[in-house]
């Protein structure tokens, strides 16, 4: 299905909505957080190297993986058009192909109910991820749920051999509310123009801060390897 998606060309429009580079440009300065200067970063789902390409300027070595061989030769054109070196692998989150404790860092952006995939097999990239990841070393997941799921999803971390760290909330639920309204006109001009418009999305995402989990639909759970 996700090759499929790729071989007709930028699945959800990542790197021209408003919405999704706000949330790659939070899932950045997130890591940076975490650990300013990572010695390795690891991208699991990276799909055409959006936020591959964010994520290019923090580590000494980026690496990224995703199951679509056509994402992986896009996501490589992307980083070599910007000459960011980074080293791609067709490889499924549920049977990552590197060893123990690799990364200081691994990012998993709208994955686990995203890939749609089955209970057992998110249990089994959070392992994964658990695995590859250093002692003292962080995973940082985003999810696109319903408010109501998002006790579901911390609690997939909380039973994971991760030690949960925190919770933060992206507050952009009036935005998908608002594209859902121009959704049969999204490839007139000037409705592409207002996806992407920035200020509008920091706009909404300000009117709806106030109400919490529930001005939110992205949900961002950071967790870490024990010592």
């Amino acid at each position: 299905m996700f090759e499929e998606m790729h071989r007709r060309g930028e699945p959800f429009d990542y790197s021209r909505r408003a919405a999704e580079m706000l949330r790659h440009r939070f899932v950045c300065r997130a890591v940076r957080r975490l650990d300013p200067h990572p010695t390795r970063l690891l991208d699991v789902g990276c799909s055409m190297g959006q936020l591959t390409a964010q994520l290019a300027r923090l580590p000494q070595a980026l690496f990224a993986v995703d199951l679509s061989p056509t994402a992986i030769h896009g996501a490589r054109q992307r980083l070599r058009a910007v000459g960011v070196p980074a080293r791609f692998v067709v490889a499924s989150a549920t049977a990552l192909p590197f060893r123990e404790g690799t990364f200081d860092v691994v990012v998993l952006s709208d994955g686990l109910h995203s890939w749609q995939l089955p209970p057992e097999e998110r249990r089994l990239a959070l392992v994964q991820a658990h695995r590859v990841v250093r002692p003292g070393g962080h995973a940082l997941l985003t999810e696109y749920l319903q408010p109501r799921a998002f006790p579901e999803f911390v609690g997939q971390v909380r039973a994971s051999p991760f030690e949960l760290v925190s919770i933060e909330y992206l507050y952009d639920r009036l935005w998908y509310q608002f594209e859902s309204w121009f959704k049969a006109v999204r490839h007139w001009g000037w409705v592409r123009r207002l996806f992407g418009s920035m200020p509008v999305a920091v706009w909404l995402r300000a009117l709806a801060r106030p109400l919490g989990p529930r001005g939110s639909r992205h949900i961002c759970v950071v967790a870490r390897r024990s010592l």
